[in-house]
């Protein structure tokens, strides 16, 4: 019997040894993988975003066990200082650890500033890569804009080039200003507009052809490049060359496309980005990637404030031009849009371009006397500018720049749309 029970007793202690020895070869080389911040200038780490090499960021992975890690993405996603990713943790070869993962960030992207992560997401986020024990991290970003953040505008826009014509006028253009007053001594400054507006347009669809809002936010475009610089000189005949033309039934203004076996297409390399959010389309310049190398594209609000105050010893009111800067520097760009069926409009109308000029409107004193100085000049180029100048000014129905004020307030309607179609 002692035999017996001297025998079960070595089993029961092989089995805890074994379980011991077992215990002791679990394997904890997560726990190795560098807590630190990991910079792309180092040359340690290399992503993409949306397939684009990113030049500039940091990577920050920590390993909470074997299975799970926290990866913290700096200056990488676009429009977004930090966003931090909860990502699945797998062992490979070499004691290297794959992560991947995704984060809802439910607020919109700016151009510099700091966005948070919650519910409701305007942008999903989604990063895979590696990185090993030596700190050397390998990784893809992708940008996917919510459903709920598109309207339905996802999709290629192309320029509308036909302009029908009312009571044989052109009603509207690939660019289009529509400005009424109501003082008649202003009367003219509606077909300027209109005028103005045609021969942009005519301008415009000679160097665009399309616009895509990309699903994963991303705005691209075909257009055409003047690479060898032949339309250089005189910018009057440009617009003249390129204004639209009427038909043979006199039914449409058309505009043209001189370039149409030159289009470039331009690539989904975050240069901007576009959400929509409460009817309204905003575009988000993303200032790191239209950088040049080297460039610093953090921004200092105390410099900027310093730059806003040189405009105020000139008269701008810098109070109300500071308000509407951090408006975009927050959002983005603000447009409004209409769309019916295949035609889309994209505008900015009088409440939105209000700020901006009755903040430069007392600076118009000074333009008044330089302008007066420049009439003094004896130089021929000056006085053919001044002549120009005041033709403008007679058309309009003013003398001098500070009029400007008085037909503004006497502005009762002004926009200007771009027009594209599917």
């Amino acid at each position: 019997m002692k035999r017996k029970f001297l025998f079960l007793g070595c089993l029961l202690g092989s089995a805890l040894f074994l379980a011991s020895c077992k215990k002791d070869e679990v394997d904890e080389t997560w726990k190795t993988i560098p807590q630190g911040e990991i910079a792309i200038e180092n040359g340690n780490a290399h992503f993409t975003v949306n397939g684009v090499d990113s030049k500039k960021g940091a990577v920050k992975v920590v390993a909470k066990s074997a299975t799970e890690a926290d990866v913290t993405l700096t200056g990488i996603v676009p429009g977004y200082n930090t966003v931090l990713v909860n990502a699945t943790l797998k062992k490979g070869e070499n004691s290297t650890y794959t992560f991947a993962g995704k984060a809802a960030l439910t607020e919109n992207p700016a151009i510099f500033t700091l966005k948070s992560v919650a519910q409701n997401p305007v942008y999903v986020v989604t990063v895979e890569g590696d990185i090993n024990v030596e700190g050397k991290v390998n990784a893809k970003v992708t940008t996917a804009l919510s459903e709920n953040f598109r309207g339905t505008l996802a999709n290629t826009w192309n320029i509308n080039r036909i302009a029908p014509k009312v009571n044989g006028e052109a009603s509207t253009g690939v660019v289009w200003i529509t400005w009424t007053l109501n003082d008649a001594k202003y009367a003219n400054a509606t077909n300027i507009a209109k005028l103005g507006g045609s021969l942009m347009g005519g301008l415009l669809s000679n160097y665009l052809d399309a616009v895509t809002f990309c699903p994963d936010g991303n705005i691209t475009a075909r257009y055409w490049k003047d690479e060898d610089d032949k339309e250089g000189g005189n910018l009057l005949e440009t617009l003249f060359k390129y204004a639209p033309k009427e038909d043979e039934k006199g039914e449409n203004m058309i505009y043209g496309n001189d370039h149409n076996d030159k289009w470039l297409e331009s690539p989904a390399a975050n240069y901007a980005f576009w959400y929509v959010r409460d009817g309204m389309l905003y575009i988000v310049p993303n200032a790191a990637a239209l950088a040049d190398d080297g460039d610093d594209t953090n921004i200092d609000l105390g410099s900027l404030q310093k730059d806003l105050q040189k405009l105020a010893a000139i008269g701008v009111d810098v109070t109300t031009l500071t308000a509407e800067v951090m408006k975009i520097m927050k959002n983005g760009v603000a447009l409004k849009y209409t769309q019916e069926g295949e035609a889309l409009k994209i505008y900015v109308d009088k409440t939105q371009c209000d700020p901006f000029v009755k903040s430069f409107i007392p600076a118009l004193p000074l333009l008044d006397q330089m302008y007066e100085e420049l009439k003094k000049s004896t130089d021929e180029s000056d006085q053919q500018t001044v002549q120009m100048i005041q033709l403008v000014f007679t058309m309009m129905g003013i003398e001098k720049p500070s009029d400007f004020e008085g037909m503004w307030n006497a502005t009762e309607t002004f926009q200007i749309e771009l027009n594209f179609k599917k």
